[in-house]
């Protein structure tokens, strides 16, 4: 065998479809970012696997990934939380995601098809309608919902994975402190907070400057990541000091 050389058999692949491991940390994921395992809450291998409908094994494959990424902690080596970021944390997250979310807008700028930003634009106007109509804070946030949906469009258009699972991951827990703002300031929050910015960077989106999508999008995320911060800290639901 020469050097470099694999000493395994070449008729062995591997497989493409996603493993149990791989659905779970996808589903207790999603869990964490949409609030269902809220921050704060003690959760267990053998409770997990129970609702999921599998065995323990591939939920602590999961559980493994998610305290790689300091969605999961044990508080004492053994219990096991769903994290709960100081604000401090939280800011410095949104600082990550912010610069992460410039460079896919910029990307997007560059690689989105006309379909895709046909669908963005039409997602935008759908959250626009849901802004305005807003009366009660489920329809505020609705609107949130799909001003969300257009950030997750602009970053598929990317055409990049790998950019747009680190920014899924440094925002998991933007939605739990988004809605709470909602809640906090009014059904009418989102329409004020931000959808004229998502007007001008549609319009960079679909002249193709790569430059002003990506600072555009940069100081959209950091000024309305702040703004919902800024909310909830006033409120004390996080620590403040790490």
């Amino acid at each position: 065998m020469r050097d470099g050389e694999p000493t395994a058999p070449m008729n062995m692949r591997l497989k493409a479809s996603p493993t149990l491991a791989d659905q779970a940390y996808v589903v207790l994921r999603r869990a964490i970012s949409e609030g269902e395992l809220r921050s704060g809450l003690r959760i267990t291998e053998r409770g997990l696997a129970d609702h999921l409908g599998v065995s323990p094994t591939p939920v602590r494959e999961a559980i493994r990934r998610l305290e790689h990424e300091r969605l999961i902690e044990r508080l004492d080596g053994r219990t096991l939380t769903v994290a709960q970021p100081t604000t401090h944390r939280l800011y410095e997250l949104a600082l990550i995601e912010a610069a992460l979310a410039g460079v896919a807008a910029g990307l997007a700028a560059e690689s989105a098809t006309d379909k895709e930003l046909a669908a963005i634009r039409s997602v935008h106007d759908e959250a626009g309608v849901a802004a305005a109509r807003a009366v009660t804070v489920d329809e505020g946030i609705e609107a949130l919902r799909l001003a969300r949906r257009m950030h997750e469009l602009v970053y598929q258009a990317s055409h990049n994975s790998q950019l747009v699972e680190m920014i899924a991951t440094v925002g998991v827990f933007d939605w739990q402190i988004r809605t709470e703002s909602v809640r906090q300031l009014g059904p009418s929050y989102p329409a004020a907070a931000g959808l004229d910015d998502h007007s001008s960077i549609i319009e960079a989106l679909e002249a193709r400057d790569v430059v002003l999508a990506d600072s555009l999008m940069r100081h959209h995320v950091s000024a309305a990541a702040h703004r919902h911060l800024d909310v909830v800290s006033r409120e004390q639901l996080t620590p403040v000091t790490d």
